[in-house]
């Protein structure tokens, strides 16, 4: 019996970033190999590559792969990064999906649009709550409303660990949203803030089905909503994904 192939299939990569790609020169392995992964504003190093990193990005292009990124990261962060990704975009967790480095997808805003006639009010009232909880209980924290594209995308609270936690406990909000929570980097995401929604969005916009291969590539636990959307899915060895399987 012979078998039928799909000579026009996709390979398309749907990758985290920080802490999958690129880690800071703290979080880098002892002796590895490492190149410039993405500047700060002002143009100083600040995310690199290991060496295998790269090699794995390399191979995934040499083998005609479309990469997208998939990341908690705004648009101007991202072009930050020391890669040229010449696709599709998923920037702030989720919020925002572009067409190239500036270009907002329309078919997207119209996805989201519901939803901004009443969760950015709810972003601004909720952030201005979890500043009254830093000023009263003087805690290493700060937050705030990041907004990408004109879009209010999510609030990002960052501070030392016990100070994310009192602030989830004494936030009467914090109930409201989805959320991301990675080490001293905590986000609230709205509905609209979904990595898992902008992979199918973009699944059915690229036409994948399943006989194009597509792979999900993630550290943190909440990577794995979108991750499960794709057929195979990848993780660092030393991700929080991977710690929380070996010691579950």
């Amino acid at each position: 019996m012979s078998v039928a192939h799909k000579h026009s299939a996709k390979i398309v990569i749907f990758t985290d970033l920080d802490d999958t790609l690129i880690q800071t020169k703290g979080k880098l392995p002892d002796d590895a190999q490492f190149l410039l992964g993405a500047t700060d504003r002002v143009g100083t190093p600040l995310s690199f590559f290991t060496q295998s990193q790269k090699i794995m990005l390399d191979l995934f292009a040499k083998n005609n792969a479309i990469i997208i990124p998939v990341t908690g990261r705004n648009t101007d962060a991202l072009n930050r990064v020391e890669y040229e990704f010449n696709n599709f975009r998923v920037v702030s967790h989720g919020a925002v999906v572009l067409k190239d480095k500036h270009t907002v997808c329309e078919k997207w805003l119209s996805e989201i649009d519901p939803h901004l006639k009443d969760w950015p009010k709810l972003l601004e009232t909720c952030n201005l709550e979890i500043n009254r909880i830093i000023n009263k209980n003087n805690l290493d924290a700060r937050s705030r409303v990041i907004i990408d594209k004109e879009i209010p995308a999510y609030i990002s609270v960052k501070g030392q660990l016990a100070a994310l936690q009192q602030i989830k406990q004494l936030n009467p909000l914090h109930g409201e949203f989805n959320h991301h929570e990675n080490g001293r980097n905590h986000a609230l995401l709205p509905p609209y803030a979904s990595k898992k929604k902008a992979v199918e969005y973009l699944k059915k916009q690229m036409q994948l089905d399943i006989n194009d291969l597509v792979i999900g590539i993630g550290d943190s636990l909440s990577d794995l909503d979108f991750m499960s959307s794709c057929q195979f899915s990848m993780m660092p060895s030393n991700s929080q994904i991977a710690k929380e399987l070996v010691y579950a």
